[in-house]
């Protein structure tokens, strides 16, 4: 008779929220798909980010099918966890043998990331390029070290939906990524233009290594680069380099990604 009584006296472990969040319909959409990389080898420190960054978006319904507006005190506990698979979606590519261990024959393989850099996101509340606010998760530190053609797996969980007994929580929504190719350093073709969104993210706050179309060395005519500087006017017209940063871009990576 007391049963109910005392369950529901009973506090959910590390503050996870009822079950009741599971009656919310969330659905996770890649606004921004990886197109290319440049392979980043088997070095600890050799990070060659997929470009342009995946960005996903998040949105929620409750069960009535009526569209709920998440804040940012509702998502707190918001993660999505990153995979790469191969282009037919059958086979986990996050791991692969080392160079090294594939060679022995007394050893057994041994396996490192092929994924490597923040595979996981928290939710960000940002406005896109039309000032529309929205709840994204960004993974702009991302690097594959084997050449290939891949797809990237996002998985969706709210730690608040968790059973408190049980201490787990279900995966809420699974999306792919289009295919994208890395290609080894002598073939890669060049990183693209920053995207509108990536622009318009990065001036939020957001991490992200903004690329301009073209160089300013490209700008400037072919003929002119070693010509003989004709007339003072000539130099007035020139624009002076820009001045090289004094900051060391950080990573925030280590921040992202929980323990």
């Amino acid at each position: 008779m007391n049963q109910s009584l005392s369950l529901d006296n009973i506090p959910p472990p590390l503050k996870l929220l009822r079950p009741s969040q599971l009656d919310i319909n969330y659905t996770l959409d890649v606004v921004q798909n990886p197109i290319r990389a440049r392979c980043c080898g088997f070095g600890e420190k050799d990070r060659r980010p997929i470009d342009p960054p995946p960005i996903l978006q998040l949105s929620a319904k409750d069960q009535y099918g009526e569209p709920i507006v998440l804040k940012p005190e509702d998502s707190v506990l918001f993660l999505v966890q990153c995979e790469l698979f191969n282009i037919a979606k059958t086979e986990n590519r996050t791991l692969v043998y080392t160079p090294w261990s594939s060679n022995s024959s007394n050893e057994k393989p041994e396996y490192v990331r092929n994924l490597i850099g923040s595979s996981v996101s928290n939710a960000y509340h940002l406005y896109d390029e039309f000032d529309k606010p929205g709840t994204y998760f960004i993974f702009h530190d991302l690097s594959v070290r084997t050449e290939g053609t891949f797809v990237l797996k996002f998985v969706f969980a709210n730690l608040a939906a968790g059973e408190p007994f049980t201490m787990s929580t279900r995966v809420q929504q699974e999306i792919f990524s289009t295919p994208f190719s890395v290609y080894p350093a002598k073939k890669f073709p060049g990183l693209t233009e920053s995207t509108p969104l990536s622009k318009c993210f990065s001036k939020q706050g957001i991490k992200i290594p903004i690329r301009s179309e073209v160089s300013s060395l490209k700008r400037i005519p072919n003929d002119s680069i070693f010509a003989p500087q004709s007339s003072q006017n000539h130099d007035e017209d020139q624009e002076p380099p820009p001045p090289k940063s004094k900051f060391t871009r950080l990573p925030i990576s280590d921040f992202l990604s929980p323990e």
